[in-house]
């Protein structure tokens, strides 16, 4: 077994990597010492003090104690000086892991690094990482999905990695004994929490309705979506009903259009609709601004997302 270190530091946005420390220590701790063997703190609740105060408490247990801290991130660099002593002589057989969501306090890096501890990063994949992510995050519940599959996916349920996580989990289980999914299991079986709003602001956008656009990216954020997470979904839209049109253009039938697209007979219908309707100069204008906006985001070239993305809904 791997000696483990007496600290670990876990921060960054990838939520679904840190919520994975959190069941791995909670299993590990009640696999060695019974139901409630993991001993809890929020910082929400929980003063650095208190974590300090437990760790220096003499407990009739045997084996490793663990605990977890959760948010640390909100505790102020002027409380944490109980903290940072106390991790300086951190008793034997002890394993404390501390949960920052985003960026940890430099002087609480110097300390866990101090105690001979272990600083791990877990950073949010990229927008334009998403597809690969979710490929990777299915194979590790035994499912293949194509990349076909993954955008699908992406467009029904959003790109909040944990609700992702949800939904690959209950596909893996709804196909077994089946290994792999395409886009029309993900559509048939994947809820889709944000779905609605994220294809009306697509068909928004498509429209040219710009106060429709920007007042669905505000529900949306509202509702935990980053602004440069949205962008796919927008992109891909564009794509599809600029294809669409082209097809309309070139006199093809629509039968004959649903299957160029490889869509479902629902959303060829839908996207055959918006081409109809749309404007095929805006419809270019509209796309190469997308999709400028997503390489200057790659390249950090941008404003802040909120407002990049912001810029992109409002300009005609």
């Amino acid at each position: 077994m791997v000696d483990l270190k007496p600290i670990y530091l876990v921060h960054g946005d990838d939520d679904a990597k840190i919520d994975e420390w959190r069941v791995r220590l909670r299993r590990r701790a009640e696999a060695e010492l019974g139901r409630g063997g993991l001993e809890l703190f929020d910082a929400a609740s929980d003063a650095p003090g208190a974590v300090a105060a437990s760790l220096a408490t003499l407990t009739l247990a045997t084996g490793t104690r663990y605990l977890l801290a959760d948010r640390v991130g909100t505790w102020k660099a002027g409380a944490l000086d109980p903290l940072l002593s106390a991790l300086g002589s951190m008793p034997p057989d002890s394993v404390l892991v501390l949960i920052v969501r985003g960026k940890p306090l430099k002087g609480l890096v110097k300390a866990v690094e101090a105690a001979g501890g272990e600083v791990r990063e877990h950073a949010a994949p990229k927008p334009w990482e998403m597809s690969r992510w979710v490929i990777s995050r299915a194979q590790e519940h035994g499912l293949s999905l194509d990349a076909e599959a993954s955008k699908t996916l992406l467009g029904v349920v959003g790109s909040g990695q944990q609700r992702l996580a949800r939904e690959i989990e209950k596909l893996a289980i709804a196909l077994h004994p089946e290994t792999a999914a395409g886009s029309e299991d993900v559509e048939r079986i994947a809820a889709g929490e944000t779905q609605p709003k994220i294809y009306d602001l697509a068909d928004a956008v498509v429209s040219g309705d710009r106060e429709a656009a920007l007042a669905l990216a505000d529900d949306l954020a509202d509702q935990g979506e980053r602004p440069s997470r949205l962008i796919y979904p927008i992109t891909g839209r564009l794509r599809e009903v600029r294809r669409a049109a082209e097809l309309l253009d070139a006199g093809l039938s629509e039968k004959e259009l649903a299957r160029a697209l490889k869509a479902p007979p629902w959303r060829a219908k839908k996207v055959l609709a918006l081409a109809r309707r749309a404007d095929r100069e805006s419809l270019a204008r509209s796309l190469c601004r997308f999709a400028d906006l997503e390489l200057a985001l790659r390249g950090g070239e941008a404003l802040d997302e909120a407002t990049a993305v912001t810029l992109a809904l409002a300009e005609p």
